[in-house]
């Protein structure tokens, strides 16, 4: 399989889809994810959440710094949500690659939906920046999720006209509680999208960019990594190209693999930095049985049937 606009990260030329190879993939993934969850499972608690409180009970007072502090944990609940989200799509690729008959797409979206899922929990958490900018993320996430369920509301064949109604209250709701916060924010003319949040002088630029996000997660080692999984969610042509197939391509599984290393290595880190943990003994350890499989498997070790 050929991936534009990057190809796979390894000389994937010689390696054979055999039984080994998915059942070696699928031992070292469980490993792993059992390493990861050991560190991630521990929660969200530590140095950052208590400097991000401690900046807003510094920063406001009253009604405003409620309304914040309520701002502050939709995000952490947010940031718990796509980390059990991520795990939950990783946890499944094990069984996708051992299936039968084996997988073609799916264990690319299970990991775009991972790598997604990452991005979502750096956009919330991200340190280095000031309180004040992830509290208007998190407010522009929430509002496209409002107008997006209301524009559904309005667009649903024989929508019902209460239904439409509760979604305008809700949006309603959180732009009053937007407000006692102090966060401004600006739709499109047509009412269709937030274009941009502000809370004193920190600006998004509307909702969070869901690409843009996940490859910033992900770092700069594997360029084009979300164009390529997102190829599979929706059936892209060039994914394939004139190569039909019902059984999962050799380059497919390993650049799987290798964008679950990159995953797991850059969750783990943006987890130690925020709650202040020493990640780097797991990391290893979590690096360790996915990068020997994918040594072996570029050597042909597992080109048996």
């Amino acid at each position: 399989m050929t991936f534009p606009p990057e190809p796979p990260p390894r000389r994937v030329a010689n390696i054979q889809v055999t039984p080994e190879l998915m059942a070696k993939s699928a031992s070292a993934l469980r490993l792993a994810l059992g390493y990861a969850e050991s560190m991630l499972g521990q929660g969200l608690d530590g140095v950052g959440r208590t400097q991000d409180l401690a900046a807003i009970k510094a920063g406001a007072h009253g009604e405003r710094r409620a309304m914040r502090l309520w701002l502050y944990d939709m995000a952490c609940d947010t940031a718990r949500l796509a980390q059990n989200s991520a795990l939950d799509h990783l946890r499944s690729l094990p069984a996708d690659l051992t299936r039968e008959p084996g997988p073609v797409l799916s264990h690319l979206t299970l990991v775009r939906v991972a790598l997604e899922a990452g991005g979502m929990f750096g956009y919330v958490t991200e340190r280095g920046v000031d309180v004040r900018l992830l509290l208007a993320r998190i407010a522009g996430v929430k509002i496209a999720d409002n107008l997006n369920a209301r524009n559904l509301a309005a667009t649903h064949e024989g929508r019902d006209p209460n239904i439409l109604a509760g979604q305008e209250r809700a949006i309603r709701s959180f732009e009053s509680t937007l407000a006692k916060a102090g966060v401004t924010h600006r739709l499109h003319p047509q009412g269709w999208k937030v274009t941009e949040t502000e809370l004193e002088g920190h600006k998004t630029k509307g909702d969070i960019g869901i690409g843009k996000a996940a490859m910033a997660f992900l770092g700069e080692g594997h360029p084009g990594a979300y164009n390529l999984l997102s190829g599979g969610a929706h059936s892209r042509p060039w994914l394939l190209g004139t190569n039909e197939t019902t059984t999962p391509d050799a380059g497919s599984v390993i650049y799987a693999l290798s964008i679950t290393v990159g995953l797991l290595t850059a969750w783990l880190d943006r987890w130690g930095a925020y709650t202040g943990n020493d990640v780097g003994p797991t990391v290893k350890k979590v690096r360790q049985p996915l990068e020997i499989v994918l040594q072996r498997a570029a050597a042909g070790d597992f080109n048996r049937a």
